[in-house]
Parts: structure tokens; C-alpha cells; sequence
């Protein structure tokens, strides 16, 4: 999955197989027949009144993204954790803001250039 900033950074976060069709599917509003594990949870989360205020990447510890889903609920916000690839597919689903904090921008991020041209090696790009 890569995620760009509109300046020019990308950042690079690799994903499992289930995940990235969820996150397609969304990206194509596309429905499954059955619900997936992310359609259960936003559906769960409507039916307690829970609203999704936005989505984080927060930080990169042992080379694994942190991420954080902000919820509000009866008047209450909470923060959960959560694998950026999750806050991303339940973002979609609900329209939610994703962000990710300038230190992890800053420190893992390439260029769109940089990509361009090693993209056909992923092997060759460090992230942080």
C-alpha cells in the first residue's frame, strides 16, 4: 500500500493478501456478498452509535507502523490501536480522514521519484 502526501512523499507500507482486497474493495465500493471483518466492524460500529473521527499512522517501532482508529461514542472520544492496514480499510468504509504523523512522514517516507525509479526492485527501498 502506498500512501502520498501530495508533496511528493510516499509512504510505503506492506500489507497482507486479505487486507489489501478488503482496502480494493472499498477503494471500488464494492459489497461482498457476506460481510468481511472490516464491513462487521463498521457495521457494529453504527449500530452502538460509534462514529470513526479519523484514522493514524502514528509510529514505526521495530520496523512495523503503529496505527490508531479515533472514535467518539455517547459524547466520549477514544483512541484504539490498530494495524494501519485495519484504520485504512475501516476509513474507506466510512469516509474517515487518514493521517499520518510528520515524524513517521518524515523519517520513512520516498520521494515519487526515488519510486519511480526503484520500483521494480521494492527490495532496494529502506524504510526507516
Amino acid at each position: 500500500m502506498v500512501l502520498a502526501d501530495g508533496k511528493g512523499r510516499l509512504l510505503l507500507i506492506f500489507i497482507g493478501a486479505f487486507e489489501a482486497a478488503s482496502i480494493q474493495m472499498a477503494l471500488n465500493d464494492l459489497k461482498p456478498e457476506r460481510p468481511g471483518t472490516h464491513d462487521l466492524l463498521v457495521s457494529l460500529l453504527y449500530e452502538m452509535s460509534t462514529e470513526v473521527e479519523r484514522v493514524s499512522i502514528i509510529d514505526i517501532k521495530n520496523g512495523v507502523y503503529i496505527g490508531r482508529i479515533n472514535v467518539k461514542s455517547n459524547g466520549s472520544n477514544k483512541s484504539l490501536d490498530a494495524r494501519p492496514s485495519d484504520c485504512i480499510a475501516i476509513a474507506l468504509r466510512t469516509k474517515s480522514p487518514i493521517f499520518v504523523k510528520e515524524e513517521v512522514m518524515g523519517r520513512c517516507s520516498v520521494t515519487e521519484e526515488y519510486f519511480s525509479k526503484y520500483s521494480d526492485s521494492m527490495e532496494d527501498i529502506e524504510l526507516g
